[in-house]
């Protein structure tokens, strides 16, 4: 009997590794593949027939999932599952894998950010689009204070480069404890927020980080500060931050996750708050490492299959 090709549809938008040798290796393993070119078709995608899918932050809801009768692997270019029904997923034995984090990237995002904050650019970018000449003093890196929520792969490469860049301060909440250091210190959240002239986001969406950061947060700021959010858009409490912009303090937002991705919200309006479409791991190098290893997690579990 002729064996059964695998089914395979790529919806991470773009996909910069189908080059002729990916091509020839889906060929060898028996994989018909077909390749989305952006949102909008995905979401009239009809999925039935796909054993396996490349996923991007495109949305698997059970709506979407119910439909979905022969898919078996789902695998993610991005270390987020947020976007994937993990309980539906369970209950149909669909395996959902992802990536190792595209630490090196998304620090180098936080830093250009960090920066970015610390001299007003947004809002003085805002003014002379508007033809409005106002000087907005700065900050440098040496008289600030940098919060790091959230110290894994990413928050320890953040805190090195800043060292490099001879940061006057870093603060550090986490679950786990390390040794301070005569730069590096490690505190609750609130200090973080009491102390810090910009906090960096760089922790995992789960039950206990939901609304990480809400009023309570935002109104132990004694002097305005910004914040900078990589992880996910559900880790703030989005009206907390509006609060905060209104009541002046916040400085600066710089965000690149929404709790609704593509988000078109409220956040849209202010001239200090700068947002990008989830990109902070968007590098040629970054993507194609990312999904090389999406490619490489497939296959081993159809090998295993």
């Amino acid at each position: 009997m002729k064996k059964k090709k695998f089914k395979l549809l790529i919806t991470a938008i773009p996909f910069l590794s189908l080059d002729e040798n990916i091509k020839k290796l889906f060929k060898k393993k028996d994989i018909n593949f077909e390749i989305l070119s952006a949102v909008e078709k995905f979401k009239k995608k009809n999925i039935s027939k796909f054993d396996g899918i490349i996923a991007g932050v495109e949305n698997y809801d059970i709506k979407k999932l119910s439909g979905a009768k022969n898919l078996k692997i789902i695998s993610r270019v991005g270390i987020g599952i947020d976007n994937i029904d993990s309980n539906f997923c369970k209950k149909r034995n669909i395996q959902i894998l992802k990536v190792k984090s595209p630490f090196e990237s998304v620090a180098e995002y936080t830093i250009s950010a960090i920066i970015s904050s610390l001299r007003n650019f947004s809002s003085m970018n805002y003014d002379l689009h508007k033809k409005i000449w106002k000087p907005i003093l700065g900050k440098s890196l040496s008289e600030s204070t940098i919060g790091i929520i959230g110290y894994g792969k990413i928050g320890k490469l953040v805190a090195k480069y800043l060292k490099s860049l001879n940061v006057h301060k870093i603060l550090v909440h986490d679950i786990k404890k390390f040794q301070n250091t005569r730069k590096v210190k490690f505190c609750k959240k609130i200090d973080i927020f009491k102390n810090s002239d910009v906090i960096s986001l760089n922790i995992d969406l789960n039950k206990k980080t939901k609304n990480f950061i809400s009023f309570k947060e935002i109104n132990s700021i004694k002097k305005p500060l910004s914040i900078i959010n990589t992880s996910r858009g559900k880790v703030i409490n989005e009206k907390a931050l509006i609060y905060g912009i209104e009541k002046k303090k916040i400085n600066n937002l710089f965000l690149d996750v929404f709790e609704k991705e593509p988000y078109y919200g409220q956040l849209r309006k202010y001239k200090n708050c700068i947002m990008t479409p989830h990109i902070s791991s968007f590098t040629n190098k970054c993507r194609k490492e990312m999904e090389l290893e999406s490619i490489k997690n497939l296959l081993k579990k159809i090998k295993s299959n």
